[in-house]
């Protein structure tokens, strides 16, 4: 009971801070308050804008007007929304935030628990869903960079889904703990890429539980392999731009459905619910380095895996900035390749089709990313492709066309670019 009091006067103070802030008094608004109201991380309302969206602006682009992408959770989104210190981020990414990309699935379980006995059963999980991502890191210590330093501050991060599936849970809710560039024994300094973030809440009705974590870019470390096992993509997470995060997030909640857990825990149901995936994010490449690629002509290439949840696979992607043009090739579990434009700090793909001549398969669908570190070291970014293989049709038999699809993160590490006044690196 008094869990719930205390909500309940957390969200009647929040309602009257609202209308002291916001109330319509002869059309003006009472504008002396908003230094004391953030829209997102430890920014105000004050210091926010409408029309900057930070390194984020190039992933939304409308065809007019402003990012016009529905809040995640609205609409039938998010049931458990009940902690009064949820973290409200605008659209877009917001300053100090990184920007990426990200796969996640929806799980459940149903499950009853008595007196030393379990019985348990999970619901199939969903496929791999693609998904835009942001990662919010705020060191206590503002001399903790990118790319150097140690120390603990918070984590947040958010999902804005790119196709049909909403995540069962769209954010972390709240800021979580981190340890940045080490913790838990952890002898290295290498900033805000690397962190372990967790928190849990129980209350008498369930508990609830979030996490994230970004893997150590160190050729000493196994964080990444430990996680998604050895391949290209693990290597690739070793030699990434120091202002790139690879790792990975999660959020769960438990709710005790019946039983007397609340008198000596003999016996009770509970239900599970969780979303959970991996990321790429980081700082995308300032407009300024990617125009003088431009102007000199530069060709770069880069090489690097990707990852689908279960396996990785080789990627390598060539880029002609002059043109705006790329063209990669994807090879694991599926063999495709791809080719498309540059905007700004992002690619995307107007062509997925076969890798090899004379396949007896068909490829659809989709490759963005984005340009990350301040000299385009690297290029995250994720892929969702189906394929449809057509066995040879024989006289007496004709068998039907069967289809894979495939949604993954990428990142490829610049190996060496060639142009205008420019040696291979």
């Amino acid at each position: 009971m008094k869990t719930k009091r205390t909500v309940i006067a957390a969200c009647i103070a929040t309602l009257f801070i609202s209308g002291t802030v916001f109330a319509k008094d002869t059309w003006e608004y009472h504008e002396s308050g908003w230094n004391n109201v953030h829209s997102y991380g430890k920014v105000a309302i004050a210091q926010d804008s409408v029309s900057q969206w930070g390194p984020w602006e190039d992933f939304v682009e409308p065809a007019a007007g402003a990012p016009s992408i529905g809040m995640p959770g609205a609409g039938g989104g998010d049931p458990y929304r009940n902690n009064p210190n949820t973290v409200v981020v605008n659209e877009g990414c917001a300053a100090g935030a990184w920007c990426g990309y990200a796969i996640f699935k929806n799980s459940s379980n149903n499950g009853e628990y008595a007196m030393g006995r379990s019985y348990s059963y999970f619901k199939p999980s969903e496929p791999w869903n693609a998904s835009l991502f942001t990662l919010i890191p705020i060191p206590d210590d503002p001399s903790i960079t990118a790319g150097s330093g140690r120390g603990e501050g918070t984590v947040f991060w958010r999902l804005n889904p790119l196709g049909s599936t909403t995540p069962t849970f769209s954010d972390s809710v709240t800021s979580i703990p981190a340890d940045f560039g080490g913790g838990y024994g952890w002898y290295r300094d290498d900033g805000l890429h690397h962190f372990h973030a967790e928190t849990g809440n129980e209350t008498e009705s369930g508990w609830e539980y979030s996490s994230a974590s970004g893997f150590s870019h160190s050729w000493f470390s196994g964080e990444a392999t430990n996680v998604v096992g050895y391949g290209w993509f693990a290597l690739a997470v070793k030699a990434a731009d120091k202002e790139v995060a690879v790792g990975t997030f999660d959020r769960q909640v438990t709710t005790y459905t019946s039983g007397d857990y609340a008198e000596n825990y003999r016996s009770w149901d509970e239900t599970t619910a969780r979303t959970n995936g991996y990321y790429v994010a980081g700082i995308a490449t300032p407009q300024a380095y990617l125009a003088d690629q431009q102007a000199r002509d530069i060709r770069a290439y880069y090489a690097g895996g990707s990852f689908d949840g279960y396996s990785q696979g080789k990627v390598l992607i060539q880029v002609q900035f002059a043109p705006g043009t790329w063209q990669g090739q994807w090879t694991g579990a599926m063999n495709f390749k791809a080719d498309g434009n540059i905007s700004g700090a992002n690619i995307s793909s107007n062509n997925v089709s076969a890798l090899y001549s004379g396949s007896s398969s068909s490829y659809s669908g989709s490759v963005q990313g984005t340009f990350y570190g301040q000299q385009a070291g690297s290029i995250g970014g994720v892929s969702t492709v189906t394929k449809t293989y057509t066995p040879p049709v024989e006289t007496r038999i004709a068998q039907m066309p069967s289809t894979q699809t495939q949604t993954a993160v990428f990142l490829v590490n610049k190996v060496y670019s060639t142009g205008s006044s420019v040696k291979p690196e």
